[in-house]
């Protein structure tokens, strides 16, 4: 009994062992393109991150969230993210946007960066 058990738990096994592994082959797609800023404001975080949320709330972003001093919205197909960090009684922003073309993605990075 203890015998019988044993070849089946190698046979299961052996079987296990002779499954072929399916590869994932994924369509080849564009990177999205990636445009990035920062600068210094002479305003405190909280006031950094009420501007950030009010700049992206009059440039037509959706679904705009603000999480503390971190803000994120939707154009199209487009993402952004804007990030206050204190510098004292100043704070420093960093903002991103991706999408798929460049040329938007440039544009509302600078729209962004205009109005903060």
């Amino acid at each position: 009994m203890k015998n019988s058990f044993i070849v089946g738990i190698f046979s299961l096994l052996a079987g296990c062992a002779s499954v072929q592994k399916e590869t994932l082959e994924l369509p080849t797609a564009k990177p999205p393109q990636l445009w990035s800023h920062h600068k210094a404001l002479d305003i405190h975080v909280g006031a950094c991150a009420l501007k950030g949320l009010s700049a992206l709330k009059a440039l037509g972003f959706t679904q705009v969230v603000k999480n503390e001093n971190y803000i994120y919205g939707n154009f199209h197909n487009n993402r952004v993210a804007v990030k206050c960090v204190s510098r004292g009684v100043a704070s420093f922003v960093y903002l991103a946007v991706a999408g798929p073309n460049k040329e938007i993605v440039e544009k509302l990075r600078n729209e962004v960066a205009w109005k903060m």
